[in-house]
């Protein structure tokens, strides 16, 4: 179920399957116009803004809807839990545009590249399918780590030459 809330109504829409992700057009720039809402069964709904009405269901997918994203066409691509790439046009009409065999955390459309976060690892894709490029980040990530570690040692270090720097001994009198 889906609450849309603001200050004069509070509507409810009833989707049949949990949600998984969500997308919000902005019409102009400004005001919400739809939001799309994949679901677990692999449907995608969009809704109307601000009568919060369903536009439409389809089914996308036997599989989880995990990311969605629009070019400014407002041409949906959408990835779900196996790794396959949809693409959903202004008639409603699914298409599969590519399979990546990875599970795919989001989605995004620069320009005609496709770029595909999956875990750790960022691919670029064109629309063809076909991989451009290819970024493992976990190892930067454990290079990151360590070098923060150092940089956490030498301002300890820092910190203690400075407390030690202020401790004097006074003469006894």
């Amino acid at each position: 179920m889906i609450l849309w809330e603001n200050k004069n109504t509070r509507k409810k829409i009833n989707l049949g399957a949990t949600a998984t992700v969500l997308l919000g057009i902005k019409k102009d720039n400004r005001t919400l116009s739809k939001i799309y809402v994949g679901d677990r069964k692999g449907q995608l709904h969009a809704l109307q803004l601000p009568n919060f009405g369903k536009l439409w269901t389809i089914t996308i997918s036997n599989e989880p809807l995990r990311a969605l994203c629009s070019d400014e066409n407002e041409c949906l691509m959408i990835a779900d839990a196996k790794g396959q790439v949809w693409n959903v046009d202004e008639e409603q009409n699914s298409t599969l545009v590519f399979e990546t065999n990875r599970s795919i955390s989001s989605i995004r459309l620069d320009g005609k590249v496709i770029r595909i976060q999956s875990g750790w690892e960022q691919c670029l894709y064109n629309r063809n399918g076909e991989i451009t490029h290819s970024k493992d980040a976990s190892n930067s990530f454990g290079e990151n780590q360590m070098l923060r570690r150092i940089r956490e040692r030498k301002a300890f270090e820092a910190q203690r030459r400075e407390a030690e720097s202020q401790f004097r001994l006074l003469p006894f009198a």
